[in-house]
């Protein structure tokens, strides 16, 4: 089985959990050396409300949990055995 690395999420939906009643979903851009996210096209989701946000930093000591979609981890997974096949 390929192991996945952070680069390989780039441009994928994530789902990033920052406290019980808050979560940002947004497309992953980068990370920096310390594990901040930086996410593009975000909407913050709470128990009474959602925003859009736009281009965001989320500081890793906030971060509770990263999710992705089965179906989009599936392919990312796919798309790199691919690419790994090509490569002699």
């Amino acid at each position: 089985m390929l192991n996945l690395k952070m680069a390989d999420y780039i441009g994928s939906e994530v789902y990033v959990t920052v406290t019980r009643a808050r979560m940002l979903v947004g497309t992953f851009v980068a990370t920096d050396s310390e594990l901040n996210l930086l996410l593009d096209n975000v909407e913050e989701i709470s128990a009474s409300s959602t925003r859009k946000l736009g281009l965001i930093s989320v500081p890793h000591t906030t971060i509770e949990s990263i999710q992705i979609k089965a179906a989009q981890l599936a392919n990312l997974r796919n798309s790199k055995s691919i690419y790994s096949q090509e490569i002699v």
